[in-house]
């Protein structure tokens, strides 16, 4: 299936990881009970190397239980950047997805594009459930 995700989100992604060092990454958001992407909220707090990306999960989580579920926004999946034009998930970042979406039995797909920031580009990328060791390219549905 495509990526949907609201034409905003693009940009502030863009503007952010676009902008910065290869493996900056966030949090992509959206209403409950769906598969689109309506917010993005930029990981400020991870820990980041020139080869990998750390989520701050202890302030992700905080403000997803204090902030994002209580508004009816749920967590759909993480962007990050790669160095070199590396436009695929790595088999630590593909691990990592794996993990979350055991511990998330309600999603059925995990968003996961990777920023080329060396590209200015942005690749559509997915886990299925289903399949969670398989990430899968896909192409973006701008609403």
């Amino acid at each position: 299936p495509p990526l949907r995700i609201k034409r905003t989100v693009i940009c502030q992604i863009m503007r952010t990881i676009g902008a910065m060092r290869p493996e900056a990454g966030g949090i992509l958001l959206g209403p409950v009970g769906g598969n689109d992407i309506t917010d993005f909220f930029l990981d400020a707090g991870a820990r980041c190397t020139s080869g990998t990306y750390s989520p701050d999960h202890v302030t992700l989580q905080r403000k997803l239980d204090r902030e994002w579920l209580p508004a009816r926004i749920d967590y759909k999946g993480f962007v990050h950047s790669h160095p070199n034009g590396f436009d695929r998930l790595s088999a630590g970042d593909l691990h990592y997805v794996e993990r979350l979406l055991a511990k998330n039995p309600d999603m059925p797909l995990f968003a996961a594009p990777i920023v080329i920031p060396d590209q200015f580009r942005l690749r559509a990328i997915i886990v299925m459930r289903e399949q969670p060791k398989v990430p899968r390219f896909t192409h973006f549905q701008i609403f």
